[in-house]
């Protein structure tokens, strides 16, 4: 168990040296006589675990003769365009891109009216 936090806390110094910003700026593109340049922000997630062995699991009948051992580890990341910088002769504007909601955040917007509506009429 000691050997995975000591993985764990590795891995995040390393990232945090090499993280300078949550927004990632693309390679520009250019188009007649305009410069597109993408903006992105950038996740990052990690999980570890780990485990040991003991007889406990054998008095309640889910492993007999107790044993064990454990670990496993795990990592996402999400890149999300929300902006471009627009550079032309007439200067230079962001324009924001409109963050399109999943179906679990569609979900999780409903759940306040619902809570309301249960509440008031189990009163």
């Amino acid at each position: 168990m000691e050997h995975v936090k000591e993985i764990m806390n590795q891995v995040g110094e390393r990232l945090a040296q090499s993280a300078q910003s949550e927004l990632v700026v693309g390679v520009p593109i250019e188009l007649g006589g305009v410069t597109v340049v993408p903006l992105s922000r950038v996740s990052l997630g990690l999980g570890a675990g780990g485990g040991t062995g003991t007889g406990e699991g054998a008095r309640k009948g889910r492993h007999p003769g107790g044993s064990g051992t454990g670990g496993a580890t795990g990592g996402g990341a999400k890149v999300r365009p929300v902006a471009v910088a627009v550079f032309s002769a007439e200067g230079v504007e962001i324009l924001q891109i409109p963050e399109r909601k999943g179906r679990l955040d569609k979900l999780l917007d409903q759940l306040p009216p619902l809570v309301e509506k249960l509440s008031a009429a189990v009163k």
